[in-house]
C-alpha cells in the first residue's frame, strides 16, 4: 500500500473542531493534526463557560453551575476520551499499515537493488565479455591472417617444390636416359671394341698368312688351294666368334630380366611407403584424441570460472544494507525502474552481441582449425618434399656423376675404337691390297696362259683371224675387254708392233663424221693417214700402215681384218 488516508471527526455539528481528511505520506503530519484539534477543544470549552456566568443567569445558575458544569466536563472528557480512542485505534491501524507498507518499500528496494546490483554485474561482466570475446576475435583474426598468408606462403613454396621437383624428376629420368644410352654405348663400343680387336688378330693373322701366300703365288699357283682351305677355317672361326657374341647377347637378355626384377622390388619398396604414410595418419588421429581432452579440461576450467563469478555475486549482494533512508525509497525505486529497464534492454543487446560475437568466434575457432590443420599438412608436405628434392638432388649428383664417368669411359672407348678401326683399316688395306694384287696375279697368269700380252698395265689380245668389225667387237666382249682405244702416243706405237693391219675401237656410226671410240669419248688425238678419212660407208677404223706412225684408215665395216682386243684389270 503506497498512499494512507486517516480521517479523523472530533464533533460534526461544531465547526470549532472541524472534519478533517488527510492524505498523507508520513507520521508527522499525523502528529500536527492531533495538536491543532487539541488546540481547539478548550477554546470551544472556554466560550461555553463564559456564556454561563452571564448576569442573567448567575443566580439561576450558582448551585446547580457546579453540577452542570461537572456534567458537561464529563460530557466533554468522554468525548475526548472517546476521540482519543477513535484517533489511536486509527493510529494503530495507520502505523501498523504504514510499517507494512514500509517493509513492503523496504523489501522492494532491497530486491530492485539486488536487481540493480545483479543486472549490473550482468552488464559488467557482459561487457568483459564482450571486450574479451572482441579481443579474441581480433586475435583469431589475425591468427586467421597470419595462417593464411603462412598457408599461401607454404601453398607458393609447395608449388616452386613441387616445380622443381618435376624438374629434377625430368632431369633425373634424361640423365637416366643418358645413363642408360651411354652404358648401351659402352658396351656396343666395348663390343666393337672386343670385335675389332679380335678381327685386328684375325687380319694381322690373315695379313701374315697372305704375305706368305704372296710369295708362295709368286712361286707356284698349287699354293692356292691350300690358302683357299686356310681361309675356310678362319671362315669357320669367325662362325664360332659369331655364336659366341650371340652368346653374349643372350647374357644381355638376362640382365634386362635381372633390372626388371629390380624394378619391381623398388615398386614393392613404394607400397611399403606408403603403409608408412597410413601410420602417420593414425598418429594423426590421436593427436585429434588429445585435443578433444584438452578442449574437456578447458570446459572444466570454464565451469570453475562460472563458479567463482557466483561468489563474487555473494559477496556483491553483502553491500545491499548501505542505504537505508526512507525518502530517497520512492526516488530510488523510480530510478531503479528505469535504470532497470534500460540495464534490461542493454543486457538483452549486450545478449546478442554475446551471441554473434560467440559464433564469429566459433566460426573463426573453427577456420583456425582448418587453417592449422592445412598449416601442418602444408607443412608435412613441404619437408616431404623438401626431402624428396633432397635425394632427387643426390641422385642428380650421383646420375651426373656417372654420366661424366661413362662419357669419359664413352670418349675413351672412342678414342680406343678409332685407333683400333685404324689399326683395324691399315691390317684391311694391306689384305684387300695383298688379295687385289694376288687376284690381278691369278688374272694376268689366266690372260698369259691365253695369248694376251701387257702394256702399261693394260692387256691386249692380237687376234689370230679376221672378222667384221662388228664380229670382231663381240668377241672382245665376250672376252671382257672391247676393241683397242689408243689414248697416246705410246700405245700408238705398241700398237704397229704387231705388224697386222687390225680394227681398233672408232666409229662414226652413230653419225656421219663424228667419230667416237666404243667407250662414247670422242676422237681427240687420231693418227690419219694422208687423205684420211674418206670414202662412203667406210665407218669403221683400221690400222691399215703400221710402218709409218699416222696408220689409221677409215673401211667399210663389213670388211675383214685381224683385231685387237684391250682389257683392264683393276
Amino acid at each position: 500500500m503506497s498512499v494512507l488516508d486517516v480521517f479523523v471527526s472530533v464533533e460534526e455539528p461544531s465547526e470549532s473542531c472541524i472534519y478533517w481528511k488527510r492524505k498523507t505520506n508520513s507520521s508527522e503530519i499525523i502528529n500536527q493534526n492531533e495538536d491543532k484539534c487539541h488546540t481547539v477543544e478548550p477554546n470551544r470549552l472556554a466560550s461555553a463557560l463564559s456564556g454561563l456566568q452571564s448576569p442573567g443567569w448567575s443566580e439561576t445558575v450558582k448551585k446547580s453551575s457546579w453540577r452542570v458544569a461537572t456534567v458537561v466536563l464529563g460530557l466533554l472528557c468522554l468525548l475526548l476520551l472517546i476521540g482519543l480512542i477513535t484517533l489511536v485505534s486509527l493510529y494503530i491501524k495507520g502505523s501498523s499499515k504504514w510499517e507494512m507498507e514500509m517493509v513492503q518499500l523496504q523489501t522492494s528496494h532491497k530486491n530492485l537493488t539486488k536487481e540493480q546490483d545483479q543486472l549490473q554485474t550482468s552488464y559488467n561482466n557482459l561487457t568483459k565479455e564482450k571486450d574479451q570475446l572482441q579481443t579474441s576475435y581480433n586475435n583469431l583474426t589475425t591468427e586467421k591472417d597470419q595462417l593464411q598468408t603462412s598457408y599461401n606462403n607454404l601453398t607458393k613454396e609447395k608449388d616452386q617444390l613441387q616445380t622443381s621437383y618435376n624438374n629434377l624428376t625430368k632431369e633425373k629420368d634424361q640423365l637416366q636416359t643418358s645413363y642408360n644410352n651411354l652404358t648401351t654405348e659402352k658396351d656396343q663400343l666395348q663390343t666393337s671394341y672386343n670385335n675389332l680387336t679380335t678381327e685386328k688378330d684375325q687380319l694381322q693373322t690373315s695379313y701374315e698368312n697372305l704375305t706368305k701366300e704372296k710369295d708362295q703365288l709368286q712361286t707356284s699357283n698349287e699354293n692356292l688351294t691350300k690358302e683357299k682351305d686356310q681361309l675356310q677355317t678362319s671362315y669357320n672361326n669367325l662362325t664360332k666368334e659369331k655364336d659366341q657374341l650371340q652368346t653374349s647377347y643372350e647374357n644381355l637378355t638376362k640382365e634386362k630380366d635381372q633390372l626388371q626384377t629390380s624394378y619391381e622390388n623398388l615398386t614393392k619398396e613404394k607400397d611399403q611407403l606408403q603403409t608408412s604414410y597410413n601410420n602417420l595418419t593414425t598418429e594423426k588421429d590421436q593427436l585429434q584424441t588429445s585435443y578433444n581432452n584438452l578442449t574437456k579440461e578447458k570446459d572444466q576450467l570454464q565451469t570453475s570460472h562460472i563458479n567463482l563469478t557466483k561468489e563474487k555475486d555473494q559477496l556483491q549482494t553483502s553491500n545491499e544494507n548501505l542505504t537505508k533512508e526512507k525518502d530517497q525509497l520512492q526516488t530510488s525505486y523510480n530510478n531503479l525502474t528505469k535504470e532497470k529497464d534500460q540495464l534490461q534492454t542493454s543486457y538483452e543487446n549486450l545478449t546478442k552481441e554475446k551471441d554473434q560475437l560467440q559464433t564469429s568466434y566459433e566460426n573463426l575457432t573453427k577456420e583456425k582449425d582448418q587453417l592449422q590443420t592445412s598449416y601442418e599438412n602444408l607443412t608435412k608436405e613441404k619437408d616431404q618434399l623438401q626431402t624428396s628434392y633432397e635425394n632427387l638432388t643426390k641422385e642428380k649428383d650421383q646420375l651426373q656423376t656417372s654420366y661424366n664417368n661413362l662419357t669419359k669411359e664413352k670418349d675413351q672407348l672412342q678414342t680406343s675404337y678409332r685407333k683400333l678401326t685404324e689399326e683395324q683399316d691399315q691390317p684391311q688395306k694391306r689384305f684387300e691390297d695383298t688379295t687385289n694384287e694376288r687376284n690381278y696375279l691369278e688374272r694376268r697368269d689366266a690372260l698369259f696362259s691365253q695369248g694376251w700380252v701387257s702394256f702399261r698395265n693394260h692387256f691386249y689380245y692380237i687376234s689370230s683371224g679376221k672378222k667384221s668389225w662388228q664380229q670382231s667387237r663381240a668377241d672382245c666382249l665376250q672376252k671382257g675387254a672391247d676393241l683397242v682405244i689408243i689414248n697416246s702416243h705410246e700405245e700408238q706405237e705398241f700398237t704397229r708392233k704387231f705388224k697386222k693391219g687390225v680394227w681398233i675401237g672408232l666409229t662414226d656410226m652413230e653419225r656421219d663424221g663424228t667419230w667416237k671410240w666404243v667407250d662414247g669419248t670422242p676422237l681427240t688425238t687420231s693418227y690419219w693417214s694422208s687423205n684420211e678419212p674418206r670414202g662412203r660407208n667406210e665407218h669403221c677404223v683400221e690400222i691399215k700402215k703400221y710402218d709409218s706412225e699416222r696408220s689409221w684408215n677409215n673401211e667399210s665395216c663389213n670388211s675383214k681384218r685381224f683385231w685387237i682386243c684391250e682389257k683392264i684389270l683393276s
